[in-house]
C-alpha cells in the first residue's frame, strides 16, 4: 500500500514548527545560567520527538519505490524502530534520574508511563511491521509518527508551562 504522501508532509510540516520552537527556546536561553536539568531534558524530548515525527513523515518521500513496495516498507519500519529504541535507552533512564534527584512533581509517574508508553508503542508497531503481523502498514505508519507529535506537543507544553521551583 502507498503511503499517504498528504498526511506525511502535514506531519512533516507540523514537526518541523516544534523543532522551530525549540530553536528559538534554546537560542534565547543563552544566558550564563542556561537550563535546568529538568528543562534541558525536556527540550531533547521536545527535539527528539518532533526530529522523529519530521524525518519519519520525510523518509517514504526519499526511499519510497512502487516497484518494490515490500522492500521500502520494510526499510521505513525499520528505521522507525530503531528510532524508537533509541529513545527508549536513553529518555526514561533520563527521567528517572530527575525523579530521584528531587523532581518528583515536575516528572509524576504518570507522565513516566505515558512518556515511556508512546515509545513503546512505536517500537511495537514498528516491530510488529517488520515482521508482518500488521498489514495496514500505511496506516500504522502514520499512527506511529502522530504518536511522535503527540510526544513533542507534551514536552512542549510542560516546558511552556511548568516551571522548575
Amino acid at each position: 500500500m502507498e503511503p499517504n504522501f498528504h498526511a506525511l508532509q502535514l506531519i512533516s510540516e507540523i514537526a518541523l514548527g516544534i523543532v522551530g520552537f525549540s530553536a528559538i527556546l534554546i537560542g534565547l536561553s543563552r544566558t550564563t545560567d542556561g537550563f535546568s536539568d529538568p528543562d534541558d531534558f525536556r527540550i531533547q524530548l521536545l527535539t527528539y520527538s518532533a526530529f522523529g515525527a519530521m524525518f519519519g513523515g520525510i523518509l517514504p518521500f526519499a526511499i519510497f519505490n512502487i516497484q518494490n513496495l515490500e522492500l521500502s516498507w520494510v526499510i521505513i519500519c525499520w528505521a522507525i524502530c530503531l528510532y524508537s529504541v533509541v529513545g527508549l535507552l536513553v529518555f526514561p533512564k533520563k527521567m528517572l534520574s530527575l525523579r530521584k534527584e528531587g523532581h518528583e512533581k515536575i516528572f509524576p509517574i504518570k507522565l513516566f508511563v505515558f512518556q515511556t508508553g508512546i515509545l513503546s508503542i512505536n517500537f511495537i508497531l514498528s516491530g510488529l511491521m517488520i515482521v508482518g503481523y500488521l498489514t495496514a502498514i500505511s496506516n500504522i505508519y502514520i499512527v506511529c509518527l502522530v504518536l511522535f507529535l503527540l510526544q513533542s506537543t507534551m514536552a512542549f507544553i510542560r516546558t511552556m508551562f511548568v516551571r522548575v521551583n
